[in-house]
Parts: C-alpha cells; structure tokens; sequence
C-alpha cells in the first residue's frame, strides 16, 4: 500500500506498547486436519486486500528516480534481519482480549526485529506503525472509510479486525495462530516499504504505467514483497517462535493457498507464486535472512504473474 497522501493499504490492528518483549510459553494447540482450514478471503494475499483508493500524484519522481528507489534501495545492503527473540505469547484467541493480547506480542517483536534494518536502510523513521484492533465494522481512515472485514495498512496504522480471527480459532487454534502472525508480518512489510521510500516510488510508477496490465504487475511486486519481508521476518526468528511440527504445516499451507483466485483482479500474485517469495523470504541459503531475499523489482514477470 501506499504514502503518496491519502491512499488506502488494507493490514492489521490494535494499540500496544513497544516496551517489555514477553517471553512466553507456545500454545499448545494440535493442528486441525486439512479439511477444516478456513480458505483465506478470497482475492486476499495471506490477509491484505488489495483494492486501493487512487492516492494523490506525489510529485519530485522520474521514471528512472522511482526504479533506482524500488530495485536499488538500501533496504536491499542491510544486513541478517536479527531475531526479535520473542516467542509465542500463550493465550487463547477465542475472545477480543485475546486476538488483542496475542497480535500486540507480534507486534512488538516485529518492531524489535526491524528497527535495526530500518535504521541501517537510512529510512525516514524507524517508528512503529500505529496498531488498532477493532471490532468496528468500518472505520474513517486517513484512507477514507474502509470496511473492517480484513486487515489492511494505512498511512502509517494497522488495522485489524479482530473478529475474523476469534471465528478462525473456533474452526481452527493452529490454523488462527498462523493466520494471525502472518497476516501482521506481511502489513509490517508494507511499513518497511512505506518508510524506505518503495511504497511511495512504486505507486508513482503504477500511476504512470499506461496499460492496466502493467499497473497491477507492479501491485504484485509490491504485495509480494510484503508477503516475503514478512515471512523473512518469521524465519528470522524461527528459534524462538518455531515453525515446526504442526505450525509450520498450517504456515505452509496458508502462504500456498493466498493469492489470486479466478474471476478477481490479478493484484496479489498467484498462490503459486505467493508461496514462493514467502517460503524464499523464510529461508536463507546461508544461516542468515536478509530483505535483499525480497527484492521483487529484479524478478522476471512470470515470478510475479
């Protein structure tokens, strides 16, 4: 999503301090068998939706300044993504209170993890995005009023409807538990695009492309990166919050199964491809993760189809 003015990015929500990481016991949940995982929304990408205001032009870019920014920003030259060294917070997400206890934990550890990155980056600020969990059905945004059946990212907030994810849990703890984490990582990297300054030049691009085909590439570049700093950041810390046994089973099929579906607009990415920047952003060839794994505007259109 986008910083051009007032634009719309769709991600998570809640209020919560930065102070004090929690080191808490996983849940021990079994995961549910395949047949009763919830199917992410449809035309999501592993919870972002995809439809956006048209921001405001921001001027001050040429072609050639937007893709030095997109393809070649520093982002890029920092180094291993530390371990936030959080774990698991252990609570039951069957009510508000606990989606809102159970998303703040993330949402510290991330903020604990990037701000090193971000500060190495030179980025314009190395704040967190402000966090609302909501159970509201709408909300009068800086995006304009958005509708809260989804997480979505704008101007610098998080918003996450707290609800989908209580109904999750009830069909599925293990599947909820992923679904909450992944969904607030990929919204957390539309914040890392936001202040390195991609959001900005990628949405200038998108707006000066002349066929719609070439716009919603470049929306794919953008939500697939987001998906893949996202799960850099999962796999980053995966000593401390594991992914294994039964979590990383339902991760997998999650990321697998987010993305483009028929009869939508082709925003996302295909599932195909969501899976693959958001398993390539989990795994490293060495022993570190590092965003360079995530530079979506050097790949080949047909990885970003």
């Amino acid at each position: 999503m986008v910083n051009l003015s007032r634009t719309t990015r769709r991600g998570l929500a809640g209020v919560a301090a930065l102070t004090g990481l929690a080191i808490v016991a996983p849940v021990n949940v079994q995961a549910a068998p395949a047949d009763v995982r919830p199917a992410p929304v449809v035309g999501e990408s592993a919870g972002s939706a995809a439809d956006v205001q048209a921001p405001t032009a921001k001027a001050g870019y040429t072609g050639s300044s937007a893709l030095q920014i997109v393809r070649y920003n520093k982002l890029y030259k920092t180094g291993p993504i530390p371990a936030s060294r959080c774990k698991e917070v252990n609570v039951s997400m069957r009510t508000v209170a606990g989606v809102t206890q159970y998303s703040n934990q993330v949402y510290k550890c991330l903020y604990a993890a990037w701000k090193p990155i971000l500060k190495a980056a030179g980025a314009k600020s190395t704040a967190a995005p402000k966090l609302h969990i909501t159970t509201a059905k709408t909300a009068n945004t800086l995006c304009g009023v958005v509708t809260l059946t989804r997480a979505f990212y704008c101007e610098n907030n998080i918003y996450f409807p707290a609800n989908v994810v209580v109904s999750l849990w009830k069909q599925n703890s293990t599947y909820a538990r992923v679904y909450a984490t992944n969904t607030m990582a990929h919204e957390y990297g539309h914040h890392i695009q936001e202040q390195t300054g991609i959001m900005d030049a990628s949405w200038w691009r998108q707006r000066a492309m002349k066929t719609n085909a070439a716009k919603l590439e470049e929306n794919r570049r953008r939500e697939l990166q987001a998906s893949c700093l996202g799960s850099a950041y999962i796999g980053a810390n995966r000593r401390f919050y594991p992914m294994t046994g039964a979590l990383y089973t339902e991760w997998r099929w999650l990321v697998q199964h987010s993305g483009d579906q028929k009869g939508y607009p082709r925003d996302h990415g295909s599932m195909a491809n969501h899976g693959w920047w958001s398993e390539h952003g989990f795994y490293a060839t060495s022993s570190t993760t590092t965003a360079a794994r995530c530079n979506t505007y050097e790949s080949a259109p047909a990885r970003v189809s």
